[in-house]
């Protein structure tokens, strides 16, 4: 599914904080159909506010270790492991 992409114009709105709550209103309500939403506040170059959301799904989250683990060799040092001599106290 290809991201979604809406703007919410300070300028379609009575205010900047409409805006922004209609913006954040249907962020809320596209999360409830399970997607993942990224919302930014920019300025347009006449410097009005553009509420910005982005809503996409969610990616699927991969069992990595295992595989890697299973697919990567053990690597073992060559070098031999020196044992310190021990010391009693008198």
């Amino acid at each position: 599914m290809k991201p979604i992409q809406e703007t919410f114009l300070e300028t379609d709105w009575e205010n900047e904080e409409e805006a922004r709550q209609a913006r954040d209103l249907r962020a809320e309500q596209l999360q409830a159909q399970g997607l993942v939403c990224t919302c930014e506040n920019l300025y347009n170059v006449l410097g009005k506010r553009v509420f910005l959301l982005e809503a996409k799904e969610a990616e699927p989250i991969e069992a990595t270790t295992t595989a890697v683990d299973k697919t990567r060799p053990h690597l073992r040092s060559k070098r031999s492991i020196r044992h310190l001599p021990t010391y009693e106290e008198r």
